[in-house]
């Protein structure tokens, strides 16, 4: 329950939800969809700016070369459905967007939710950092107005994050592939680990997620990306035991309650084998 709420507001611009933010009196926090907020860390908060009347629903793409652009307010099953995220290329953003087999929680809950939550456990962010999406971050000018900034997501520092207003995300279109692989204590649950990786070309980026404590919780595993890159197209009979040794010599020691550190680089390994097996059109269990 929110038991300090006192003042409720529906904002127009993105200015004026971080005027309200900056100017709260007491411990203010934007609400998009509701589905990490309402579930806890709730219980100080004074002031509640909702987000859902700002125009950041969009999905569209635009400029040369081409890029994708989705509003921080377009929801995880818009993202699973809409035509726009059809093809190849996007395959992670659909695969991370239904990574959570509840539906009520795919309807409500935002990208930006996804990306600005203070967790490690959200899958969206290890695909947007595969594909080398950009952040769109509003912020108050000193003066009037805003300024928003374009920051790359976010692998291990989240402050260009901090203080800031998603707006929206940019995707680079074009060719290629891209493959997101995840496992939970159940289907309904979040990840214990995921892997996003990406093909554009001769070029690679392989992200594994839930692989820290502190938020984001990423860890780009670059010397698989260089191994998997110097292969081509045609990758050695025994390549998944050479990616999986790979993976486990890059990732980090990160045990929780639920899995021990061992485990999670076991299973983060066998997530990246899984997901560059799609990308390569490689049969994911051979």
């Amino acid at each position: 329950m929110y038991l300090s709420l006192d003042r409720y507001s529906r904002p127009a611009t993105a200015e004026e939800a971080l005027r309200l933010v900056a100017e709260s009196e007491g411990p203010a926090a934007f609400i998009a969809g509701g589905t990490d907020l309402n579930a806890g860390d709730h219980e100080a908060i004074a002031h509640l700016v909702d987000l859902q009347a700002l125009p950041m629903k969009e999905v569209r793409v635009f400029g040369e070369p081409a890029a994708l652009h989705l509003g921080s307010l377009v929801t995880l099953s818009t993202l699973r459905r809409h035509p726009l995220l059809g093809g190849e290329l996007l395959a992670a953003v659909r695969e991370a967007a239904g990574g959570y087999a509840n539906l009520a929680l795919q309807n409500r809950s935002t990208l930006g939710g996804r990306v600005m939550a203070a967790r490690v456990d959200h899958d969206l962010p290890a695909a947007l950092l595969a594909l080398g999406a950009r952040l769109h971050v509003a912020r108050l000018r000193d003066g009037f107005g805003v300024a928003v900034e374009r920051v790359a997501a976010p692998e291990a520092d989240r402050t260009a994050l901090d203080g800031g207003l998603l707006v929206g995300v940019e995707v680079p279109l074009g060719e290629g592939r891209s493959a997101h692989r995840r496992f939970g204590r159940s289907a309904v649950d979040v990840p214990l680990a995921c892997v996003s990786a990406c093909r554009r070309g001769d070029r690679w980026r392989v992200v594994a997620g839930v692989q820290a404590a502190a938020p984001p919780g990423l860890r780009r595993l670059r010397r698989l990306e260089e191994l998997v890159a110097a292969w081509g197209s045609a990758p050695p009979p025994d390549w998944r035991e050479a990616a999986r040794e790979a993976c486990r010599a890059e990732l980090p020691e990160h045990a929780c309650r639920w899995i021990s550190a061992d485990y999670r680089r076991d299973l983060t390994a066998t997530l990246a084998v899984r997901a560059l097996a799609a990308v390569l059109e490689e049969e994911e269990l051979a």
